[in-house]
């Protein structure tokens, strides 16, 4: 598999497990949001949701983070952001 190849594959697996995630997490804070706000769930239900995506996003950045530096990927996948700074343009 070429730099590019295993790039898509991995980018790919993680977007799935971050979907999986965020619905794990969406789950989880309805259960405890109706447990907390038992009258008001409906009002309370598109925070709940926000939180969801949000703690979802940052748990996947740092995961991903872990994954890359535990398995020594940065090496087989090609950079996903260059850092190279151009030139203003004339």
């Amino acid at each position: 598999m070429t730099k590019k190849q295993t790039t898509i594959v991995f980018l790919i697996t993680a977007t799935i497990a971050n979907i999986l995630l965020i619905l794990i997490l969406l789950v989880l804070f309805t259960v405890a949001g109706g447990l907390i706000f038992k009258e008001n769930l409906g009002t309370a239900l598109p925070f709940l949701f926000l939180g969801a995506i949000i703690s979802g996003i940052f748990i996947y950045q740092k995961a991903v983070k872990f994954v890359i530096r535990k398995f020594n990927l940065e090496d087989k996948m090609e950079p996903l952001f260059s850092h190279n700074r151009r030139g203003p343009r004339d």
